[in-house]
């Protein structure tokens, strides 16, 4: 199940990293900063949810 959640995400994220090469204005690349720290942050949390639930199902050690 966590390539269903990640893979998409991590999709967006990769576009943003793409379109952050091209030439953009300074408004354009507050609001692409803003979205690739965002989706950095919500991968993020899904790596830890998706741990945490490992480590419940005892497939994970602490």
């Amino acid at each position: 199940m966590s390539h269903e959640i990640r893979s998409p995400l991590s999709g967006v994220v990769s576009m943003a990293e793409i379109l952050s090469t091209t030439k953009l204005d300074k408004e354009q690349r507050q609001l692409l900063e803003v979205m690739l720290s965002s989706g950095d942050l919500v991968l993020q949390l899904i790596n830890d949810i998706l741990d945490l639930s490992k480590v419940e199902l005892g497939a994970m050690k602490l």
